[in-house]
């Protein structure tokens, strides 16, 4: 038999159990079809020395933006890592208005207040530094933005009067009422649709750094938990248009999985009562091996460190601070109950305890009144847990998608948010696994970079990037990482019949790396790189 490929001379982790080592694959029509004795015999149109590489399964993250990374990697870098204050971030704005026509936007993204001496940007500094350009900074949590006057002016609110109260969203104003910039949860949309009016062209390219991106990170496949391809949420037609297009042409290369945002979905009429599905009747699983439809995304509250997540006990020091609820309880619970009726898998973002909580509530009732036991509802980021809520959720067989970077980028800053007692329960992963979950690795990119070996490095180590130890007691094993990463961000996708492990029959999806992740100091996971992606068999990234 002649096939496509022998991939030869490697150090295989294949994810299996029965043969978790191995030195030689042999790949056709995309996947496995033999492994170290069966390829004897074999011939190949060609034949790769991976040079003695430790080789694992292709990563998978289980929770990357990959649109709104693009969008990131096409803006003005103000993250932590490139400026330390105010003013340097002024300035970085203006040495890009400087670039651009007198009314093109200037958009920047990543600020972190926490590193700025606890200080937002604002309207007016933003107005000195653009020079009467509009401007958008986001902040790192995606969850909050500074718009400057020119941005209000061209959302419809000239001299940033009148800017309206949004349900789920807070505007922060001065003495006199008026806004001052900066922007929560649902009162930010009004500035990113202004800001969201881009070419088809720049879409494309942002997809394509993403995609790129991805490839260099070792990352063959990724769920995308909302499709967002401009800054505006719940465009799905236009955006799954522009996903279909970027996964026929290759612009996007790594395998998707994606959801829809549970605002883009219409009601059925001769459904079942609450039926909410896309046209035609599309749910969960549509689709194959390049692009398919996960579960419907649904977002409860905001961010932790953007202090927006909705929790039982307030901030510290902001005693009438408890978060956000972007839906009540009851709309959350309306909401996902017709989903889970109507066939879906829903994915819920829910970061505070008080989220969690009412989250939790739903599947328990959606369960009780219409039993799914296969379904694998999830819960995006469950940051706030107790070990209450983690025995519920194992309880009602929900996937929680935590994610490790966050450990280092703002572990220190979720200290100062909710203390010591409550931050113990943060950012989960040890007894999660105890309490018999499958726990996917991920890093909510471009939240966080999506370098996956940072994130498996914090899951192991746990130090903040103060250096404090963040809860080691949460800590697993380099193996059990490298497991979040691949099988278990398969699983999460309900798609590890096909992906996640290296064994016969499975899609040739792999990274050569440059060390040994298995046998090196924990310290230095951070470091490792990719030498080589594939992806069926194809090799689609060297470095």
């Amino acid at each position: 038999m002649r096939i496509d490929a022998i991939f030869s001379n490697g150090r295989f982790w294949t994810g299996d159990s029965a043969r978790p080592e191995a030195g030689t694959l042999a790949v056709h029509h995309g996947r496995i079809v033999a492994i170290d004795d069966d390829v004897a015999g074999l011939e190949a149109d060609r034949e790769v020395d991976l040079g003695g590489a430790r080789v694992v399964p292709g990563l998978h993250d289980a929770h990357h933006h990959l649109g709104l990374t693009g969008i990131r990697l096409s803006s003005v870098d103000v993250r932590p890592s490139q400026v330390s204050s105010l003013e340097e971030l002024y300035d970085r704005l203006a040495e890009r208005a400087r670039q651009l026509p007198a009314d093109a936007w200037v958009k920047a993204s990543g600020y972190d207040q926490n590193f700025l001496g606890g200080q937002h940007p604002d309207a007016e500094g933003i107005d000195r530094a653009v020079d009467g350009r509009p401007c958008m900074v986001e902040h790192v949590s995606g969850h909050m933005v500074v718009g400057n006057t020119k941005a209000f002016e061209l959302a419809g609110y000239a001299n940033r009067e009148g800017y309206p109260d949004l349900p789920g969203g807070r505007v922060f104003r001065d003495a006199d009422g008026r806004a001052e910039g900066l922007l929560q949860e649902t009162a930010m949309y009004p500035i990113r649709d202004a800001a969201a009016k881009i070419s088809d062209e720049q879409i494309r390219e942002n997809l394509r750094l993403a995609s790129d991106q991805a490839l260099s990170y070792g990352l063959t496949s990724v769920t995308e938990p909302g499709v967002v391809i401009d800054g505006r949420i719940g465009r799905g037609g236009v955006a799954m248009h522009h996903y279909l297009d970027a996964v026929a042409a290759d612009v996007i290369r790594p395998r998707m999985t994606v959801m829809p945002f549970h605002s883009v979905l219409h009601a059925i009429g001769d459904g079942p009562d609450g039926w909410q599905t896309l046209d035609w009747g599309i749910r969960t699983g549509l689709g194959d091996d390049r692009l398919r439809i996960g579960p419907v995304k649904i977002v409860s509250d905001g961010s932790l460190i953007g202090r927006s997540a909705a929790v039982h006990e307030c901030y510290c020091g902001e005693p009438e601070n408890f978060g956000v609820l972007q839906l009540s309880p009851d709309e959350l619970r309306t909401a996902l109950i017709a989903y889970h009726r109507a066939g879906w898998t829903v994915a819920t973002h829910a970061i505070g305890d008080r989220a969690i909580d009412h989250v939790l509530d739903a599947i328990e009732t959606a369960q009780r009144e219409l039993p799914r036991p296969e379904v694998r509802h999830r819960i995006e980021h469950f940051a706030i847990a107790s070990d209450e809520q983690v025995h519920r959720c194992a309880a009602a067989g929900v996937i929680p998608v935590p994610q490790g970077v966050f450990i280092s980028d703002f572990g220190d800053g979720i200290l100062d948010a909710i203390g010591p007692e409550r931050a113990a329960g943060t950012y989960r992963m040890r007894s999660l696994l105890d309490a018999g979950m499958v726990v996917p690795g991920s890093t909510d990119s471009p939240v966080s970079d999506a370098n996956p070996f940072v994130s498996m490095h914090d899951l192991v180590n746990r130090i903040t990037s103060g250096g404090e130890e963040f809860f080691p007691r949460e800590r697993v094993s380099v193996e059990e990482a490298l497991t979040a990463y691949t099988y278990a961000s398969a699983y999460a996708a309900g798609v590890e019949d096909g992906r996640g492990r290296l064994v016969e029959g499975q899609l040739a999806d792999f990274a050569a790396l440059s060390e040994d992740l298995l046998a090196i100091d924990p310290a230095g996971i951070r470091d490792v790189r990719p030498t080589m992606t594939v992806i069926g068999g194809e090799v689609e990234f060297e470095g």
